[in-house]
């Protein structure tokens, strides 16, 4: 076992301190306005392309943001008709509803419409009633409208693309961090079967009531949806309602989108604030065919089914392998049920099905030990009765883990690739054939200087020879990446 093999391996126990410089004593060690134009190039040629009858699809520019609140997110300027100020709304694959926190927005959007049904969504949350352990603080409470939603560039002052006659909510009651900072919404682009609504039994029915406040803690409202009796109707999710009507049309032939963000150029960001075009969203054939996807090694996972039908991007992980220490693990039977092992972007962290007293090792090792342990790999089901594998750095996966954005959840434990994931790979999700691909990401002459040659920031090793925790707040999960060339810097001068 991991544990066993480590003991021999593991010097030092932690002990001293560690030095971080906080994010404002930072500088950014990649400009954000250059990572931001190599986003926009990258953009415009692809959608020069499409205008030239050379692709089919769309690549939308995607903003970044840190929230105070701890978590990090892709987002996307969206607005509706009439209304001309963005909707910064994060990207969640999650989920897969779109839902506006401003519900100002009733009044002055022009030309949607008002259904007869409302959504009440709970989320997990941290917060429960003492005689209710269901009830949740993290939640929304909206009537649904159908209209015409436009992607926007606020650079150019242009709609990119649009999204016509979708349902969307506006939202009258809401806790949760979609609408904290800058954000102003959720577009969840996971399967149309987790998006519905309650028919209302009457146009003026007071949509609050669909919460149900069991208590109150800290001033939260901490309760559990209620449908009081109503029908509950399938909605069909933007995204895939808008890539199912242009495979149709022949606009595009694949009901697929890819999500990439530049995680080096984050380092740094200020809180609560938009940071423009650090990401791309590509719809259509594009997902498949763009220069990320063509320059890496494409791996194709199967995607699993949920109660017979598709909702999340549930994955089937068969091991989890360390070659340099001769340990795999594997049977993983908790992937056999529903949502206990897929990817998710609007989670803030990697979820490992491994025991914590593993993952406690793995912090206790020296760098040194783990340069030369090299890798964690995961191996998941792929399509064709292939196999995707993963590889990890386990010098990173420690300093994450110091982070908590890699967490270890027992051997029977969830399964979840979450937004750190997108530190080395572009992920495309095709809604069509049911897959989700996995490519890596080749990295710059000048990313490569800045992974070896960083001069500030990140975790310092300690005189143990281990990783610290940071007493600093991580910008991103990118802080990693300065951790890993101070330490190479530390080494070379102490070997």
């Amino acid at each position: 076992k991991l544990s066993s093999a480590l003991a021999t391996l593991i010097a030092f126990q932690r002990h001293g301190h560690s030095i971080w410089a906080s994010a404002e004593e930072r500088k950014l060690l990649l400009n954000q306005a250059d990572a931001a134009k190599k986003v926009d190039d990258i953009v415009t040629i692809a959608m020069a392309s499409v205008d030239a009858g050379d692709a089919q699809g769309v690549a939308l520019p995607l903003n970044f943001v840190a929230l105070s609140y701890g978590t990090k997110q892709l987002a996307v300027a969206l607005r509706l008709p009439g209304v001309d100020r963005d909707q910064n709304v994060m990207i969640d694959t999650g989920s897969s509803s779109l839902a506006f926190c401003d519900k100002s927005l009733i009044e002055e959007a022009v030309n949607i419409t008002k259904t007869d049904y409302a959504q009440c969504k709970k989320y997990d949350g941290a917060l429960s009633c003492p005689d209710d352990p269901s009830a949740g603080d993290s939640f929304y409470v909206g009537q649904v409208f159908q209209g015409k939603i436009t992607a926007y560039n606020s650079e150019t002052g242009k709609d990119i693309a649009s999204m016509d006659e979708v349902y969307f909510g506006i939202l009258s009651n809401v806790q949760n961090y979609m609408c904290l900072g800058p954000l102003n919404g959720i577009i969840g682009v996971a399967y149309s079967a987790l998006n519905s609504g309650h028919k209302l039994p009457y146009p003026d029915y007071n949509i609050l009531s669909l919460w149900n406040e069991s208590c109150q803690v800290d001033n939260k409202s901490v309760g559990s949806c209620t449908g009081n009796n109503m029908t509950k109707v399938p909605l069909p999710a933007p995204l895939e309602q808008i890539l199912k009507e242009d495979d149709e049309s022949g606009y595009i032939s694949a009901e697929a989108f890819g999500l990439y963000c530049d995680y080096a150029a984050t380092i740094g960001s200020k809180l609560d604030t938009i940071v423009p075009s650090l990401g791309i969203f590509f719809g259509g054939d594009m997902a498949l065919n763009n220069t990320f996807y063509n320059s890496g090694t494409a791996q194709v996972a199967l995607g699993l089914p949920c109660r017979n039908k598709f909702e999340w991007y549930m994955l089937k992980l068969d091991s989890i392998r360390m070659p340099g220490l001769n340990m795999t693990q594997s049977g993983f039977s908790q992937c056999n049920e529903c949502v206990k092992c897929y990817t998710d972007s609007g989670t803030s962290w990697i979820s490992l099905p491994l025991p914590q007293s593993q993952c406690n090792d793995l912090m206790n090792t020296k760098v040194d030990t783990l340069k030369i342990l090299g890798s964690m790999l995961l191996d998941i089901e792929g399509a064709n009765s292939s196999t995707v594998t993963l590889s990890l750095p386990l010098l990173w996966l420690v300093e994450q883990m110091n982070l908590n954005r890699v967490r270890c959840s027992g051997a029977s434990g969830d399964f979840i690739l979450g937004f750190p994931l997108f530190q080395y790979y572009y992920l495309a999700f095709d809604m069509g054939s049911k897959t989700i691909t996995f490519v890596d990401l080749q990295l710059s002459n000048e990313i490569e200087a800045f992974l070896g040659g960083t001069k500030l920031g990140g975790n310092k090793e300690s005189s143990s020879g281990t990783i610290e925790p940071s007493s600093g707040y991580h910008v991103c999960s990118t802080n990693s990446l300065i951790a890993i060339s101070f330490l190479q810097l530390v080494l070379q001068y102490i070997l």
